[in-house]
């Protein structure tokens, strides 16, 4: 049964190489809409799955389709993905000296003659802790092309780590796909 990652995501794929998972990817065109009558962690949960439903309906195989949404919360409130240089600014300005939560929604479908025999979701999630960012340090990361892209302006594995004075909870999860929950789904299917 071949194994499909629903996203064009480099870290994503990245993870999934470092535990020796041979896959291929099929990229979701699922427009990715947020709902203002669901939390944070709602919304993630429901855009996993509906990229997960989307990838569905290009394959004609037997699959599992792995599918992943990161999104970062401050004081409850989504922060995504920048959409210019003003609303990186100010984003990284609002992570400044704080702390964080980023959520990683899994969604894992097993499918069979086009039908999902099994359905697992699951979150992982990991507090950030930010050093007080000076308007130059902000500067130089944006110049540099690295917040776009990446909910709340930034990748923790890459230079922005420089800035992260401590991380909670699961890291992988803040790189983008809480890799021990899906190695835990992945056996269970495995064992079926």
């Amino acid at each position: 049964m071949q194994i499909i990652l629903a996203s064009a995501s480099k870290r994503r794929q990245d993870l999934l190489k470092m535990i020796n998972l041979d896959y291929k990817v099929i990229v979701s065109d699922e427009e990715e809409v947020i709902d203002k009558s669901l939390t944070v962690l709602e919304n993630c949960q429901n855009i996993s799955y509906q990229k997960a439903l989307n990838v569905l309906k290009k394959v004609k195989e037997d699959s599992i389709i792995i599918s992943c949404d990161t999104v970062v919360c401050k004081d409850n409130e989504l922060i995504g993905k920048p959409k210019d240089k003003l609303d990186a600014t100010l984003m990284l300005k609002k992570l400044s000296g704080t702390s964080h939560i980023v959520y990683s929604c899994l969604t894992v479908l097993k499918v069979k003659n086009q039908e999902i025999i099994e359905e697992y979701k699951e979150v992982g999630e990991g507090l950030v802790y930010v050093d007080n960012l000076s308007n130059e340090e902000i500067e130089d990361w944006i110049n540099k092309g690295n917040p776009y892209n990446k909910a709340g302006g930034y990748a923790i594995q890459e230079e922005f780590g420089k800035y992260v004075t401590k991380v909670e909870g699961d890291f992988y999860a803040i790189v983008g796909l809480p890799l021990n929950k899906l190695y835990q789904i992945l056996k269970n299917i495995n064992n079926d």
